[in-house]
């Protein structure tokens, strides 16, 4: 079989299956075809793992800001628990998969009376910071895409998100002098700490 892959650290990647395998280290180093990680053992390559597909976060794209400055606070205690294992899953190199519309941090507001998750005003600014991203990371940010938010990635986003480069989608934003505080202050304290 020939495939046209590359390959990406994913270390660390935890099994979420209830398998003699549950948490072992599971596909240290994934594959990535096109944009979707894949166990290596997907490809026939012997490799022992308990899981076809490597797990990852469902996120839209400007919540890939909003985790850049995740101190543990939210809207409600259910979306600050959901947060914070989101947040966990990423630090352990879990990949995340950009969304259109509602995503995994939205899940627990999706109920609440007055949920803005599905504003446009909310898809407009998801337009707007993949814009902004893409434009740092130097490829496009669509549904469907895999980040891998890694130490370098990371730093490499919160340097332009000091520096004001991807923050025009947080004009108008409730959280934005908190944002501010917490980049003038190099993002002490933050949650967000991938291997």
């Amino acid at each position: 079989m020939n495939f046209d892959f590359r390959e990406a650290r994913v270390n660390r990647m935890r099994c979420r299956k209830s398998t003699a395998y549950a948490g072992q280290t599971c596909c240290p180093v994934a594959l990535l075809i096109g944009e979707v990680p894949v166990c290596r053992s997907e490809l026939g390559l012997n490799v022992v793992c308990c899981d076809k597909r490597v797990m990852t976060v469902s996120i839209r794209p400007h919540h890939l800001l909003c985790m850049l400055t995740y101190l543990g606070k939210g809207y409600t205690p259910a979306f600050v628990e959901n947060y914070s294992t989101i947040v966990q899953r990423l630090n352990e190199g879990e990949p995340i998969e950009l969304v259109e519309g509602p995503d995994t941090l939205c899940q627990p507001m999706l109920d609440e009376p007055g949920c803005h998750c599905r504003n446009e005003s909310v898809r407009n600014r998801d337009r707007t910071a993949a814009a902004d991203i893409a434009l740092v990371l130097g490829r496009p940010l669509e549904e469907g895409n895999s980040v891998v938010l890694d130490r370098q990635t990371l730093s490499f986003l919160r340097d332009a998100f000091a520096n004001g480069s991807i923050r025009k989608a947080c004009q108008g934003c409730e959280w934005q002098s908190m944002c501010s505080a917490i980049a003038r202050n190099e993002f002490r304290g933050c949650h967000l700490t991938p291997p």
